[in-house]
């Protein structure tokens, strides 16, 4: 019996996210492999790939997409960079995971899905919530009926941050939002996940740290189902914390703390009976995401998020926004 076939990637960037979660899932995941590292600084990206112990770095993208080395790349570039990278990866062939948003206009986002189709290769959005098996576990006890019907949803996604960013993050050309896409669109991938396609949305924003992108922001969303839900986030509260509620006519199912790394805790609360603990295991979500990935580019018939998941998400920030 042969092994699974494997899956080479390589990472674009080098700081922050790239450097704290993603070279680390490599080494927890079988299938995948680390071959090459791109950064805007070369020094960086060989220093880069030295620790990983990448046999390929560069400062040059379309370099590293010529690689036939290379099957799949990991984009962590700031959001302004996200379309151009994204559509120079895919027209090379390659295979993409860029991280969300998967552009800054939905018109580009549906560019990339559009130009994945052509190409024939796999556009997946960075949304670890999706591969939460607690999330997943919620997924399936909605379809099952468990809490009846459901009728309302809630979520909130709170994290803190000292001061308005010295970066990218806190101007509209180069995030075009703050805490809505940087935290909240997880959550609003989770919701439609969960519930289906939002029918319609409208929101509500804040600036509180001096930033020209929002720290604070709540939306409402009329689900296609009927659901009713809203959604919350903020990067400027005191105690960083996380819930998910479903409510339904004879229950609901409550995750806490399960976002950004899948950690926390998932309860299903139905009338008259004792809670129930549904949390199942808890991998990091971002190693998770990286295996489910990398299957449905070696060919396995799993879900994942999609681009379109992706570009329809960008769809409803910009309803929230507009």
């Amino acid at each position: 019996m042969t092994d699974p076939p494997g899956v080479r990637w390589a990472l674009v960037g080098t700081n922050g996210y790239a450097r704290r979660t993603c070279a680390p899932a490599f080494a927890e995941v079988g299938r995948a492999s680390l071959v090459g590292v791109a950064s805007a600084d070369i020094s960086r990206a060989r220093a880069f790939a030295d620790e990983t112990g990448a046999a390929i770095a560069t400062a040059d993208l379309a370099e590293l997409c010529a690689c036939e080395e290379v099957d799949a790349v990991w984009i962590t570039s700031p959001s302004y960079l996200h379309y151009d990278h994204g559509a120079v990866a895919l027209a090379a062939g390659k295979h993409v995971l860029l991280e969300k948003p998967l552009a800054l206009t939905s018109q580009e986002a549906w560019k990339l899905v559009s130009l994945a189709a052509e190409h024939g290769v796999t556009l997946a959005t960075g949304y670890q919530a999706r591969y939460v098996p607690a999330h997943i576990r919620m997924k399936k006890l909605l379809e099952d009926g468990a809490i009846g019907m459901p009728v309302l949803a809630r979520t909130f996604y709170g994290m803190h941050r000292a001061g308005p960013p010295r970066t990218w993050r806190g101007h509209r050309e180069t995030a075009r939002w703050g805490t809505l896409a940087d935290i909240g669109t997880h959550h609003l991938d989770l919701l439609r996940m969960l519930l289906g396609e939002v029918a319609a949305a409208t929101g509500y924003t804040a600036y509180r740290t001096g930033r020209e992108t929002e720290d604070t922001a709540t939306a409402v969303l009329q689900f296609t189902s009927g659901v009713v839900g809203s959604l919350t986030a903020s990067s400027v509260v005191g105690n960083p914390s996380t819930v998910v509620e479903v409510h339904g006519t004879d229950g609901a199912v409550v995750a806490t703390g399960t976002s950004p790394d899948g950690q926390g805790k998932a309860i299903l609360m139905r009338r008259g009976a004792e809670p129930e603990d549904i949390t199942g295991p808890t991998p990091l979500s971002a190693v998770a995401q990286l295996e489910t990935v990398t299957s449905v580019i070696a060919g396995d018939p799993v879900a994942y998020a999609t681009g379109a998941d992706g570009a329809r998400n960008v769809e409803i920030l910009e309803q929230i926004t507009s």
